[in-house]
């Protein structure tokens, strides 16, 4: 991959709009591989109705968008193809899986270009990806017969389409061990590791501060998965202390949240949903960040890497990807909120220990997950044109 390539992200979304981890970490390489001299695009769809169909430059990026798709995403999925045209991208780069994919390996394999795929949690290794989301996520009482075999059908032919895509890339990347064996199994393809990366932040609270702030901190969407329950038992343990808990997110389902929330305790704020920027100023000053996730979601999440550039341990519930934490003495890893009390307490008990590990964490991300050390791991994994 040479400089003056053409490069084009293809994403539902962009961070500027809504997203998660995959639209961070694409938006970063993007605008990483821009500054090192290619011309990168980005197409993705909007929220903003007066968007759709145009495109604009963000940082060092044109961004092309389009209308975002309905229940049946497959019915228009040849909208990408118009975009693409224009382009004529030497790479296509998609950091997730859908039927869209199956789009890209069609212009793919009509035109001199390579498509790089991206692993993202540990579901999307899985052959029958959507299927299996929707069958976590629904029922035939929830829905009715009718919608429910409307809906698995529409969800087996986006499998379909995704599947077929998946034959033509050229590159993959996975986050860890289980997704590289999970996308060889499924796919037949062989994969590179991809390292998440994060801007290193210019100025930093003192450890003293940050042991003294007493603050821990959680962060993502409230999703089942997430397990954003087990934090506010954890809060609610703990309010025989002085410590302050913090809960950036939430949850479409009013209801669910309302539900959630009924019994919160005195000493947990909550946020609700906040951009990507302003979720970070509470990272600045947090003490701990906490991870409540269920093991077989995430891959390598943000939140992870953002806490360890801000001189954050970490406390895991169960999740641990690769063993990186324990390996390399980033936190602590339990099984269980009395474990998760227990080191709480430890760390914000005992200066010279949260001292070492703050420093430790610190040291870990900015030596292994900067965005400089991203971008060259991705480069060197990339055939030349």
């Amino acid at each position: 991959m040479h400089k003056g390539s053409k490069v084009v992200f293809v994403m539902p979304w962009h961070i500027s709009e809504r997203g998660g981890g995959a639209e961070v970490q694409a938006n970063y390489l993007a605008q990483s591989l821009a500054e090192r001299g290619f011309k990168v695009s980005y197409i993705c769809q909007t929220i903003t109705p007066n968007k759709i169909n145009s495109h604009t430059t963000i940082g060092n990026i044109e961004v092309y968008y389009l209308k975002p798709s309905g229940r049946f995403p497959w019915r228009d999925q040849n909208k990408y193809l118009k975009p693409l045209a224009e382009i004529k991208p030497d790479y296509i780069l998609q950091r997730m899986s859908s039927n869209v994919t199956y789009v890209l390996g069609r212009y793919r394999s009509k035109n001199n270009c390579k498509l790089i795929w991206f692993c993202t949690d540990n579901k999307n290794p899985v052959a029958n990806f959507h299927y299996f989301k929707f069958k976590e996520q629904a029922s035939v009482k929830s829905l009715g017969l009718i919608k429910y075999i409307v809906f698995a059908l529409n969800n087996k032919l986006m499998d379909y389409f995704r599947r077929s895509g998946m034959k033509q890339v050229d590159v993959a990347f996975t986050q860890n061990d289980f997704q590289k064996q999970q996308v060889k199994t499924n796919f037949n393809l062989e994969s590179h590791r991809m390292i998440s990366g994060h801007p290193i932040p210019n100025k930093l609270i003192a450890i003293p501060q940050r042991f003294k702030n007493k603050t821990i901190l959680w962060c993502a969407n409230w999703g089942p998965h997430k397990q954003p329950e087990l934090f506010i038992e954890l809060a609610t343990r703990m309010q025989h202390t002085d410590y302050k808990f913090v809960m950036i997110g939430s949850h479409s389902n009013k209801n669910y949240v309302d539900q959630l929330l009924k019994n919160k305790p005195n000493n947990l704020i909550t946020t609700g949903k906040l951009s990507f920027d302003d979720a970070l100023t509470y990272f600045d000053t947090a003490s701990v960040f906490v991870n409540t996730s269920t093991p077989g979601g995430d891959g390598f999440p943000n939140t992870f890497i953002q806490a360890w550039l801000r001189q954050v341990p970490i406390v895991s519930l169960g999740f641990d990807p690769d063993n990186v934490v324990v390996k390399n003495d980033l936190g602590f890893v339990v099984k269980s909120t009395d474990e998760m009390v227990d080191c709480l307490e430890g760390l914000l008990q005992y200066k010279t220990q949260f001292n070492m590990v703050s420093t430790n964490v610190y040291n870990y991300a900015k030596e292994n997950h900067s965005i400089k050390k991203m971008t060259d791991n991705f480069l060197k994994a990339l055939p030349s044109q």
